[in-house]
């Protein structure tokens, strides 16, 4: 190989060093602002109550689900199942945000999430789901430890949902 074609090719790897650089600097500042974390979700005007919001859930089957899904709306589903203590605590720390957010949410039965597309994002009870234009952007999960903290504290949960809302 000749000199000068190992001129050129010395150059043209510096110039694909100096554009991998640059590139992995822009996606640093762009991890570092924030750019892939969650997408805050604005949920559809009708959940929207303010103070006349009491935090009561409102019932859900799974064909109303497929509907809103359909309609591409923005709404929080939560996962329920009677005679579960988690499923009571979590009940109760999505009422008691609903109520402080003035924002409704529904709550679907474990056996209406079977037969329905949800079925993919939650496979245990109790759950919550945040659907964001007709898509789950997330879910709790019952069998994750790195969601554990959320059925157990009220503030963990908060934290947890308000990754995904913005209200």
């Amino acid at each position: 190989m000749s000199a000068e074609k190992r001129k050129q090719l010395g150059v043209l790897g510096l110039i694909i060093a100096l554009v991998a650089v640059l590139f992995g600097g822009v996606l640093f500042v762009g991890a570092a602002s924030g750019w892939f974390d969650h997408a805050e979700v604005t949920l559809s005007s009708e959940y929207i109550c303010g103070e006349a919001c009491d935090g009561e859930l409102m019932t859900l089957d799974a064909s109303g689900y497929e509907e809103l899904i359909a309609a591409k709306k923005s709404f929080i589903v939560f996962v329920d199942q009677g005679g579960c203590t988690t499923a009571d605590r979590l009940r109760g720390f999505m009422q008691d945000y609903a109520k402080e957010k003035g924002i409704k949410v529904y709550r679907m039965m474990f056996e209406q999430v079977k037969d329905s597309s949800l079925r993919e994002n939650v496979h245990y009870y109790p759950s919550v789901a945040v659907i964001s234009k007709g898509k789950v952007v997330g879910a709790l999960q019952a069998d994750s430890d790195e969601d554990a903290g959320a059925y157990n504290d009220y503030d963990i949960f908060k934290e947890w949902i308000e990754e995904y809302l913005k209200v």
